[in-house]
């Protein structure tokens, strides 16, 4: 299983709806308001980092309200 981090920044006004929303995506395991210089964090989890990019991509980043987007891919040490 694979695990991606997304801060996103976004406009206040939508902040509530786009927590909802990007919640009810499949692969996400947890969005959180946070405090700093992004307004939301993402944990999505899935079979590969591609397949989580692209679910990414096409149902976040594109979400009315996201003024941009970081994503940070977990690197496990066994």
């Amino acid at each position: 299983m694979e695990t991606i981090y997304i801060l996103a920044k976004v406009d206040a006004s939508h902040a509530e709806s786009i927590i909802v929303t990007i919640g009810k995506i499949e692969g996400v395991k947890f969005v959180h308001a946070v405090t700093g210089p992004y307004d939301v964090l993402i944990c999505m989890e899935g079979p590969s980092v591609a397949k989580l990019l692209s679910r990414s991509i096409k149902e976040i980043s594109g979400l009315d309200g996201i003024r941009s987007t970081e994503t940070l891919v977990a690197i496990k040490f066994d």
